[in-house]
């Protein structure tokens, strides 16, 4: 292959396992800057999601493993890089073969696996010192994503802040930037996030959540998006329903945003935005109902497409995973040797993505084209 170009080298290299990759780098100097470029890197990032390959399950109990999606055998535990006295790991988010983990002292790291590197993030304190004694913090939600317009990373901290019988909240909204590999306040949330732990949703440059329009409502009927490019919030148009009477909860699949619709434990159906924004793109994909042999029906979480797009596999009340066949319309159990009891699952891509702070990246960001123009203005 020393003959070949060296993009046809990279276009051949794009198509394996990061595993092998790794190993590439030492055939010789010139493959081992390739490979280590952000070029290649995002090369190799956006073959693997065009063609659905290098994807991985998470799965998180006490412990955290890692399964092969294409195969879903072969548990592989994770040695996760926030080890402490007690073992206990939150998956706060995945993007692009990153996670974002949290442990029992609230240190957070962007952590990928699939090379072994993470970064540690700064601490991350809490500003409304006001309501210390008077109010209580009813809720901390987390979103980890990429954003597009400045080709970074960024987590997003939510901590709400309610008193007076639940007669008023705040929100203190922080995001930290991979690229700045710092924290920073932006406008407060409008909406109130009911559920403790609930992690945003990132399609389509943008982190989601279920939320409601004040404390006083307890049910969370509305669907926020926080835009990670502009840092602003906006609603989502949502399907039309004819039965209002159901729970509803978000999710991500292919690529799409996507809701479900659960009518309390009789059946649940999963809706896709095929088109970011148009509700007229809501499209129901299925429908599970309770007698179809998969045990009560609490909960469903869509987490990926088989690659040959023909089945979704889910998880199901943090305790087994499904796959729905699209074309026969029927689920089925997936039964996976060793398996814990229960678990949360998520699904990460294997890629290059570097958590280094200071990565090359393409050109300077939005956010920096501003400060040197206020600059200059000065």
């Amino acid at each position: 292959m020393s003959n070949l170009p060296l993009d046809m080298i990279a276009e051949i290299l794009c198509r394996l396992p990061v595993k092998k990759l790794l190993c590439c780098r030492c055939v010789s100097k010139t493959w081992h800057a390739l490979i280590d470029g952000p070029n290649f890197i995002n090369l190799h990032l956006q073959h693997s999601i065009a063609t659905t390959s290098n994807k991985n399950v998470i799965l998180k109990n006490s412990d955290l493993y890692s399964i092969g999606f294409d195969q879903l055998n072969n548990f592989k535990q994770l040695d996760h890089p926030l080890m402490c006295y007690n073992h206990s790991i939150r998956v706060l988010g995945s993007c692009n073969g990153l996670l974002c983990i949290c442990n029992v002292v609230d240190d957070i790291a962007l952590w990928n696996p699939s090379i072994r590197k993470y970064t540690v993030l700064p601490f991350l304190p809490i500003e409304l010192k006001r309501y210390l004694g008077t109010c209580t913090c009813r809720v901390c939600a987390f979103g980890l994503g990429h954003d597009p317009v400045n080709d970074d990373y960024k987590v997003v901290r939510i901590a709400q802040f309610g008193g007076g019988n639940g007669k008023f909240f705040e929100s203190e909204v922080k995001v930290y930037s991979l690229r700045r590999n710092s924290w920073r306040r932006i406008g407060d949330m409008p909406y109130c996030v009911l559920y403790p732990g609930a992690n945003g949703v990132f399609a389509c440059g943008a982190l989601h959540w279920l939320v409601s329009q004040g404390p006083e409502s307890n049910v969370a009927n509305i669907i926020v998006a926080l835009d990670l490019g502009v840092e602003d919030y906006r609603e989502v148009p949502q399907p039309e329903f004819r039965d209002r009477n159901f729970n509803r909860d978000i999710g991500v699949l292919g690529g799409c945003l996507c809701l479900l619709a659960n009518f309390q434990g009789q059946r649940v159906d999963l809706w896709v935005m095929k088109e970011y924004g148009m509700k007229e793109s809501w499209t129901k994909l299925f429908s599970v109902a309770q007698q179809e042999g998969i045990g009560i029906l609490r909960s469903l979480k869509p987490l990926a497409y088989s690659k040959s797009g023909s089945e979704v596999l889910m998880e199901h009340d943090n305790l087994n995973l499904l796959g729905y066949d699209l074309r026969r319309k029927e689920v089925r159990n997936i039964r996976i040797q060793d398996m814990p009891l229960t678990f949360e699952a998520e699904i990460y891509v294997g890629s290059l993505v570097p958590v280094n702070p200071n990565r090359p990246l393409k050109g300077r960001s939005r956010h920096e084209h501003k400060e040197i123009k206020d600059g200059k203005r000065r």
